[in-house]
């Protein structure tokens, strides 16, 4: 299974377990909390069907990453300019897994991307 496939089902999962763990109850912005859900689930949805080598597959991979991409720079970001993190983790420790999440992301998007604009290659 390709990087970005194999990539789409592990961050599927592992982004919601890891905003929940983080912020556990507080919900004061909401759209903090349900972005990684939504990025979660289109990479979920996208990874099956380019594993399955769905036709539409390729493109709706490189979609969930873009979306999730656009998520992570505005979070990744904004971190750097915060002191303290909602879940009590020191912000370098918090900054460190947004960076290294965000790089992930940039790579499955770009592998994803590339595997797009070549039709009729499967998996």
């Amino acid at each position: 299974m390709r990087f970005e496939v194999a990539s789409a089902h592990a961050m599927g999962i592992a982004l919601p377990v890891l905003e929940t763990l983080r912020r556990r109850t507080n919900f004061e912005t909401i759209s903090g909390y349900v972005d990684d859900f939504i990025a979660g689930g289109l990479l979920l949805y996208a990874g099956r069907l380019a594993a399955k080598g769905r036709p539409q597959g390729p493109v709706l991979l490189a979609v969930a990453w873009a979306v999730l991409c656009g998520g992570l720079y505005g979070s990744f970001f904004g971190q750097l300019g915060r002191e303290a993190d909602v879940s009590g983790l020191p912000n370098p420790v918090v900054v460190a897994v947004k960076g290294a999440l965000f790089a992930w992301a940039l790579l499955a998007l770009s592998r994803s991307v590339r595997f797009a604009s070549r039709p009729g290659e499967i998996r």
